[in-house]
């Protein structure tokens, strides 16, 4: 417990002195029953508790206008809903029809999750977090308007951008324990390392791993940055779902046509391994099959924000300053008329 006003616990001072050198028995009764006879027995023991109650009462009041308060603690506000990260390929080959029927499948995808939250990254050379997971629809719907192709490298490294959205889903868990540097470096290998097996674990054992999942929308062509399947054995790992997105690129992509089509192949087995499903967004009946498989992942409790607060604890010494009160009183002007 703490006291948002310490300094008035001072006014003890004069009621303790006060309450040595009072030698009155009577602190609220009238002058016209200071003439009944002495009481006798029981009652003149209750009546020699008038001092003690009194300022007892004294005590509580003083007590609750110091304001006593609980510690801080942590109250969220949580929903039923799922956790997700959109991956959007900005690299150059999305130049043109390719980004813009992905920026309008995204848009049409935020608009249909009121109840999740989302967030959105971007990749090309490198990978950046533009918006993290919320459910303010009109901040994803604005950031998703300043998205162009190009915007962070025309390069493409698709597995860069699996593991920025990790990131995302986990920013507020990583803490000071785990380093975003470290758990690139373990997972850029050609197994999991103990770090990133750690992390899992750690995870798992947090209970944060539920209704979590990443959709990455690409031309399916990487050429440049760890490999894709990287990131997506740690989510494996962790039974998050992964799912792409793809549509054809509007440019050239600088990759021989063999090596683009093994490229395919692999990311599309990756994201299987996961539970997830690639998807082609030029076919409309595949799009309509990816936003249902998405309903039917099964909402959780998510936690949309968590707040410091005090409760306030003055209700009580005040109930129990007026509760003494009320018994000195009795005592002094009603107790000793009983016969």
């Amino acid at each position: 417990m703490t006291l948002a006003n310490p300094l008035l616990l001072l006014l003890f001072i004069p009621f303790g002195l006060l309450y040595l050198f009072w030698r009155e028995k009577k602190f609220l009764g009238y002058s016209s029953l200071s003439y009944i006879q002495e009481p006798a027995g029981i009652r003149r023991i209750v009546s020699y508790l008038n001092k003690p109650v009194f300022f007892g009462s004294v005590f509580f009041a003083i007590v609750a206008i110091a304001h006593p308060q609980t510690k801080y603690y942590q109250e969220e506000t949580a929903r039923q809903g799922r956790e997700i990260v959109l991956s959007i390929d900005t690299s150059f080959s999305m130049t043109g029809t390719a980004i813009e029927t992905i920026k309008k499948i995204v848009g049409d995808f935020i608009k249909k999750r009121a109840h999740d939250l989302i967030g959105i990254t971007i990749f090309g050379t490198d990978a950046a977090l533009i918006v993290i997971p919320t459910m303010e629809t009109q901040l994803l719907e604005k950031s998703l308007e300043r998205v162009q192709a190009s915007q962070v490298g025309y390069q493409t490294s698709i597995g860069e951008g699996l593991f920025t959205s990790i990131a995302a889903l986990f920013e507020k868990e990583m803490g000071k324990k785990f380093t975003i540097r470290d758990l690139r470096n373990s997972i850029n290998k050609e197994y999991l390392a103990d770090y990133a097996v750690s992390f899992a674990k750690e995870m798992e054992q947090r209970g944060v791993l539920k209704n979590k999942l990443i959709i990455l929308f690409t031309d399916g062509i990487y050429n440049i940055g760890i490999s894709p399947g990287r990131p997506l054995r740690l989510l494996k790992r962790m039974g998050i779902k992964a799912y792409v997105v793809a549509v054809k690129a509007s440019d050239v992509t600088g990759v021989d046509p063999e090596v683009a089509a093994q490229h395919i192949e692999e990311l599309q087995e990756a994201v299987e391994s996961t539970g997830g499903k690639y998807y082609h967004a030029d076919d409309f009946e595949e799009v309509a099959r990816f936003y249902d498989e998405i309903d039917t992942i099964e909402r959780d409790k998510i936690t949309v924000e968590t707040v410091l607060k005090k409760k306030d604890l003055y209700l009580y010494p005040t109930l129990a300053s007026l509760f003494l009160l009320l018994v000195s009183i009795f005592i002094e002007n009603v107790w000793v008329r009983i016969p």
